[in-house]
Formats: C-alpha cells, structure tokens, sequence
C-alpha cells in the first residue's frame, strides 16, 4: 500500500513529538490571599484537590505603605485583571481596593472602600459585589463596588446567619451565593446560613446545608459545577471543601492560613518542548530515506547520492 510523504512525515512527528512532551495534566491551581495574621501579606498558590501551599514566594506591596493583610480577592471575568481587598497600616481603617499583579505581587491602588468588607465576587458582566462584615459600619450588606474609585453602593440587606460573610458569583446559574455565621448549620441566628441572591430581583433563597460542619465561610469560589471553600478552623487556618449549589458539603483538606479569597491561577502558557540531538536526527534521517525513494512512495523516484 503506497504512502503519501506528507502522511508518513507527520506520523513520525507526532511520534518524535509525544516522547517529548509532559504526561497528564497536574491538579487544578489556586491563588489566595490570608485575613488572619497581622502582617500575612503573602499570595498564596495552592492544589484544588486538597488546598495545600504549593508556593508561598510572592509578597504583595503597595507603593507607600505596608500591606498588613488581605480580606477579598477576585478575577475580572471580562479582562483578566486580579482585584483585591487590602488591609494597610495604621490609621488607616478601611481595606483598600487594588488590582494585584500575581506574578510579581505588585499592587495599584484604586481607593478606599470606607468600610470593612469581608468579600468579593465578580458577576459575569464585570460589576463588582462586596459584602460587608458584621464589624463593619453598616454590617451584613451587599454592595457593589465601583472599580475606577472603590466608591461603594448599598444594594441589599442580608443579615441572616450570624458572625463571618462571603460570597461568590456562579455564572452557570446567573446568582450570587452568600455564606454567613458560626455555629451549627442552618440556623439562621446564631448559626451558619448558605443561601442564593438574584442580582435582578434581589430575592434570597436558602440553601440547606448538609454533609461536613464548617465552621464560618472565609472564602468562596465557584468552579465546574460546585463551590471551592475555606473557613475559620478554630486551629487557627482554614480547611479545604468543596460545596454543592445543593449545600452538600465536603472536607478536602487543611489549609496553612485563613483565605480570605479564592481564584484560579492564569495558566501560563506551555512551552514548545526542545528536541534532543538523538529525535532531530531521527527526523532527519527519516526525511532523507523519504526523499531517496527507499520508501514505495510514488512510481517515481527522485535520485539520490
């Protein structure tokens, strides 16, 4: 059976090719950011399958002051860009509204929030919600955030659960998910609460939690289908879960440092393989057998040397 040079050429390609190249792909990464520690001012990466550190290298600064902690971080769905919450020196009380650099942990100052937020989400048409903590001045409010001056808009009172907010934005479903308090599950007093809100019509459902008992939301990121969390693990960091739109919840893992948010790290783009001396001389002994005719090609033959 004749072959094609193109054909036989681009099998030992992607022969060469696939002795080059890395296996399966490595676990999902996140970033995050800590709230607990006066002077955490680290962006952490970490594995989605058990929320352990896998590089803690990065600081983040802000030109002219020390960033004490982090409180709220979240991706712009439409441009990519890193925001965060962060926490400065004193006087200063408010947490500052910055875009972050993750490579380098530059931050750029966008303004004072003037007032203590505990998280933030992006919808999916780039308004910024922010929910504020029960320390803050006008406590357990949504808000929206403008991302030019961090100036702050009340859009909604939330108020059930009891001490700790957060929220993420889950853009299959088009609603924001809010979880709130300390205690046992869905007790909407003095317990913990989980619960959708409708950016259109502002109404609140409840979603019954069931499965593993968090203690206190700290953070919360919708991906694939189902919610990534940290809480406030009275060990003093967060445990890892992975939570339904149902409520379900599920432990995966202990976390070095309490995230005060969660987002999945810009996949850096991979690099071409380089071709050791042994698969470039392959090649190019495969293509000159090729081109001499030792291989049934065609009726004709070109000569060869």
């Amino acid at each position: 059976m004749k072959a094609t040079l193109a054909s036989v050429w681009a099998s030992v390609v992607l022969v060469v090719l696939g002795t080059q190249l890395p296996g399966s792909a490595a676990a999902e990464l996140l970033l995050t950011v800590s709230g607990s520690n006066i002077g955490d001012d680290v962006l952490r990466t970490i594995d989605s399958t058990d929320g352990s550190t896998v590089d803690a290298s990065v600081t983040i600064t802000l030109a002219g002051h020390t960033v004490r902690k982090a409180t709220g971080l979240a991706r712009h769905p439409q441009t990519g860009v890193l925001y965060a919450l962060l926490r400065l020196e004193a006087p200063i009380q408010f947490p500052a509204l910055v875009t972050l650099d993750e490579v380098t942990g530059v931050a750029t100052s966008i303004g004072n929030t003037q007032d203590d937020f505990a998280g933030i989400a992006f919808g999916t048409d780039g308004t910024l919600y922010a929910v504020s903590g029960d320390g803050g001045a006008v406590p357990e409010w949504l808000y929206t955030l403008d991302i030019t001056d961090a100036s702050g808009t009340l859009v909604l009172e939330l108020g059930d659960g009891n001490d700790g907010e957060t929220i993420a934005f889950n853009p299959d479903d088009g609603l924001l998910y809010h979880a709130s308090g300390l205690g046992n599950q869905n007790n909407v007093n003095v317990g913990e609460i989980f619960e959708t809100i409708d950016p259109g019509t502002l109404v609140i459902t409840n979603v019954p939690l069931s499965g593993f008992d968090y203690e206190g939301l700290t953070s919360l990121l919708y991906r694939n289908g189902a919610f990534f969390a940290g809480d406030l693990n009275p060990g003093g960091s967060s445990r890892f879960f992975r939570i339904t739109t149902g409520g379900v919840v599920t432990h995966l893992g202990d976390m070095d440092h309490v995230a005060k948010g969660l987002v999945v790290v810009t996949p850096a783009v991979p690099a071409v393989p380089a071709l050791s001396t042994a698969m470039l001389a392959l090649l190019a002994g495969t293509l000159l057998l090729l081109i001499c005719g030792r291989m049934t090609l065609s009726a004709r033959r070109p000569s060869c040397p």
